[in-house]
């Protein structure tokens, strides 16, 4: 019998892999701190091995210049708790950790980034406020997270002065060896308007594509916060809405792969059911689901409240082999969220891509006090483990039934390989003499060598990209299954 190479197969292996994936960039909501009882987090609770980039998420935009979110948890003046300085102090323990103050956020908006990109003197206030807070604090880069230019009362012009802004930071910060890096959307209207990709590959040393909360309780029906790709039966508006298509535009809009970083959720997006026996994906709802007792946030639950709750028993767990993140049901209770699996899955799509790195949102909603699993930190270990190659034993989420299979879709095997991907287009000659032809977005054999084959995906401009792939060695690929095989 011949043995099945899944296509772009991402579980459990990395050979074959040749990219240097190996940034593992961590957020920190810093407001956990005030949380009470087991949902607190602090500086102390951070592991400072087990991130390449610590994220301090966030400080604020206030007169055109870079301040301080919260004064009392920040700094040390007038008594302050100094997050800060001990945030950064964690690199005495680690000295090859990079630590960034991230400025911006959804709740901060996007109209006054917009005033402040939009002039060269504005912008200049801004640099030089930058370089300063950077040299006080300790700090060794920005991460900017404008959400978003463009949008959301922001100016169409937004989208050329966030270039103009960026090339003016990474000019002051390059004298200082300090790092510039960005929060980007995933939804690939927003990158339209509001990302020209040449100019931010051009000028951020990481793009941090947050791929996740494609949907939620805004939507009047379930859907996972990050599918891995488009289910099987999604309606023509949800095919694009993934995390594989999202990553697929950024580079077909011209991202360098290796500086992106694939976002990572750890938390999932529920809902409430308007009939508990309609429980699939694009069900009907009545609005999210409760507010868990540590984020307190309805239509969000953290993987540590999560975990917790799966404890419990009575949940229908499933798991569909295209959105590779479970789902829990219980009565009208709907969860889709990610898991020790299909965060692994991920790490390794990021890898066979080429991308440079990954990224969490964020570490505090991890299981950091071991409750569920028996060990700390279950999904940041298992996404480290995927990177590295060094095994953490943590226990799976269990599904309550077993889920379809197909073999040209994500499934954890023990031969599962990746295969090296090549990004090629139509437009352009490719290495053979005949031009890869796109009748239709899919699957198809390299018509000059049977151990590559290609996938024809939409671009920006409405016409067909080809990105080509090569099997794994001594393999072949299968048209009729759309794998590659052994011959």
């Amino acid at each position: 019998m011949k043995q099945i190479l899944v296509v772009l197969a991402l579980m459990m292996s990395s050979q074959f892999v040749t990219a240097a994936t190996n940034v593992f960039v961590c957020y920190w909501g810093t407001w956990s701190y005030y949380r009470s009882g087991e949902g607190k987090f602090s500086v102390d609770q951070i592991d400072p091995n087990m991130c390449t980039h610590l994220v301090y998420a966030f400080a604020k935009l206030d007169n055109g210049v870079i301040t301080a979110s919260d004064p009392y948890l920040d700094l040390q003046d007038n008594s302050g708790l100094g997050m800060y300085s001990k945030f950064n102090d964690l690199k005495l323990v680690n000295p090859n950790l990079k630590t960034l103050i991230a400025i911006g956020g959804w709740n901060e908006g996007s109209l006054k980034y917009s005033t402040m990109a939009s002039t060269p003197q504005s912008r200049k206030k801004f640099v030089d406020s930058v370089v300063a807070f950077l040299g006080k604090h300790g700090f060794d880069g920005l991460d900017v997270d404008w959400e978003y230019p463009a949008n959301r009362g922001g100016a169409p012009q937004d989208k050329d002065n966030f270039v103009l802004l960026l090339s003016e930071l990474r000019a002051s910060l390059d004298s200082k060896n300090h790092l510039l890096t960005a929060a980007v959307s995933a939804g690939q209207a927003t990158i339209d308007t509001a990302y020209d990709v040449p100019g931010l590959s051009k000028y951020l040393h990481l793009i941090n594509i947050m791929s996740y909360d494609f949907f939620g309780s805004w939507n009047p029906y379930t859907g996972h916060n990050a599918p891995f790709r488009a289910r099987q039966g999604a309606p023509e508006t949800e095919k694009m809405l993934n995390v594989e298509s999202s990553v697929e535009y950024w580079i077909a809009k011209g991202a360098d792969p290796g500086k992106l970083t694939l976002g990572l959720p750890m938390y999932g997006r529920t809902f409430t059911l308007a009939n508990p026996a309609n429980d699939g994906f694009g069900a009907p709802t009545t609005g999210p689901g409760p507010a868990g007792p540590i984020t307190n946030e309805a239509g969000s639950l953290g993987y540590n409240e999560i975990c917790t709750m799966l404890g419990s028993g009575g949940w229908k767990i499933t798991r569909d082999p295209d959105v590779v993140g479970p789902v829990a049901v219980k009565d009208k209770l709907w969860i889709g969220f990610d898991d020790v699996n299909s965060l692994k899955a991920k790490v390794n799509f990021a890898k066979s891509v080429g991308l440079g790195g990954v990224m969490v949102w964020s570490i505090e909603t991890d299981d950091f006090n071991g409750k569920c699993h028996g060990t700390k930190n279950p999904l940041l270990n298992a996404i480290r483990s995927a990177m590295t190659g060094k095994q953490v034993t943590v226990k799976p989420t269990a599904t309550t039934k077993p889920s379809p299979v197909r073999t040209t879709k994500l499934t954890p095997t023990a031969t599962t390989q990746c295969v090296t991907i090549k990004v090629r287009t139509t437009s352009k000659s490719p290495s053979s003499p005949t031009e890869l032809e796109c009748p239709a977005e899919g699957f198809y054999p390299d018509p000059q060598d049977k151990t590559k084959f290609y996938r024809c995906i939409v671009t920006a401009s409405g016409g067909l990209e080809a990105v080509s792939f090569d099997c794994p060695v001594g393999t072949v690929f299968n048209a009729e299954y759309n794998v590659c095989t052994f011959p």
